[in-house]
């Protein structure tokens, strides 16, 4: 486990140190500039598939900490760094947390942690993971809104052939983390366009 975690970040930093290398040593070469948010996103791909399990490696976290089991880390390289890199960790957060929201049973190491609070229970956790799916897919989708075409159609590529080899060759009960992921794309497809708001939501509730 220890060696998955630790490889796939490693290898998507030699893939964005390289993509970062190549534009600052060739910085008038339009196919870097054309491929370079695309071959980020791929980066990003490869280490959010594995970036919620460093709660075992960082000390101090339990395993299903909600500070890596969130949209915490894309949010950060979306405003800091790469929106490219940011809708990749995206993505791969976003499968691995769908693939989380169906626990054999929602005890002990199911549940979603906080350090000092602990556990924040059975029925917090599973809408924990599907709020910060949702995030993650709209971090996905900002990220895409300002790519040119070219990008926006290499990452959707990519987004298709990442989903299909995670869901055929990580996860065996597919069913659910699939209808959760298109559940999530729903939701922010709806409020993106205005047909869902905060404000219509809480007439029901006042």
């Amino acid at each position: 486990m220890s060696m998955r975690l630790l490889t796939a970040p490693l290898v998507a930093m030699g893939i964005t140190l390289s993509v970062y290398t190549a534009e600052y040593a060739f910085p008038y070469w339009a196919v870097i500039e054309q491929w370079k948010d695309p071959v980020l996103f791929f980066a990003g791909l490869i280490a959010g598939v594995r970036w919620p399990d460093w709660d075992f490696l960082i000390p101090g976290l339990g395993h299903r900490s909600g500070l890596t089991h969130s949209a915490l880390l894309p949010l950060f390289v979306y405003f800091l760094a790469s929106p490219g890199l940011a809708s990749g960790l995206s993505l791969g957060i976003a499968l691995h947390l769908s693939s989380d929201i169906q626990p054999k049973a929602w005890t002990g190491g199911a549940l979603i942690k906080f350090p000092v609070v602990g556990s924040i229970g059975k029925k917090l956790s599973p809408l924990w993971l599907f709020i910060n799916i949702a995030g993650c897919v709209a971090i996905m989708a900002a990220s895409l809104d300002i790519e040119p075409h070219f990008a926006q159609l290499i990452m959707l590529m990519v987004t298709s052939a990442g989903t299909f080899w995670y869901f055929s060759r990580e996860e065996k009960r597919r069913l659910i983390p699939l209808a959760t992921l298109a559940a999530s794309g729903l939701l922010v497809h709806s409020f993106r366009s205005g047909h869902f708001s905060l404000s219509a939501v809480t007439q029901f509730f006042v």
